[in-house]
């Protein structure tokens, strides 16, 4: 009777464990679901900021790109616009002289053909100081007599126009005598000749 009644219990405690056990096990797949119903939603909550960042990131790189391409395009526009306007300045500063220098070329002249005594006059002095401050002026504009001299004849500034027998050997095959001055505009490396001088070489 004894042994029945032992039997009885433990069929009884394994019955509890049993349902102890399913109890647990359901408790655990019940914490499980909530949890997975509760992550579930941030899980795809996450993906789509991922997505939209991806997105954003995307538009950023292609606007900083058509930035870079626009203000590429702003710098070659710009230094376009600087040169032609450098261009215009230089082209009018050309012209300009040029249309002076047979006025310069005539003061020159003057001058040469004064004795000691009319350069020493109120006129030859006021027709120096004229040409001194014509030359003065070109200066600042960039633009130079050209140097001729007792130079050997250079075919992209001089132009001879006669040749001059001489006794000094030294001075043959150079330039004895400017017959017409000549000017170039400088401007950095760039050298532009307004008129070539027209020189009288030694034979």
């Amino acid at each position: 009777m004894k042994k029945e009644h032992h039997n009885a219990e433990l069929e009884n405690q394994n019955i509890a464990d049993q349902d102890t056990q399913e109890l647990e096990n359901m408790l655990e797949q019940a914490s499980r679901e909530a949890q997975e119903a509760e992550i579930s939603p941030l899980i795809v909550k996450i993906a789509e900021l991922e997505k939209a960042l991806q997105e954003k990131e995307e538009i950023a790189k292609n606007s900083q790109i058509a930035y870079l391409h626009l203000k590429a395009d702003f710098d070659i526009l710009q230094r376009q616009t600087d040169q032609k306007i450098e261009n215009a300045n230089r082209d009018a500063k050309i012209k300009i002289v040029k249309k002076l220098i047979p006025q310069l070329e005539n003061l020159r002249k003057s001058l040469l053909n004064l004795n000691d005594e009319q350069k020493e006059s109120t006129m030859g002095k006021g027709l120096l100081m004229m040409q001194e401050g014509f030359y003065k002026v070109l200066g600042e504009m960039g633009i130079e007599p050209i140097a001729s001299m007792g130079l050997e004849p250079n075919p992209q500034f001089h132009e001879p126009v006669s040749m001059q027998p001489v006794n000094d050997e030294a001075l043959k095959g150079k330039i004895v005598q400017e017959f017409e001055q000549g000017f170039v505009y400088k401007e950095g490396e760039e050298v532009i000749v307004l008129n070539p001088a027209k020189v009288v070489v030694g034979s």
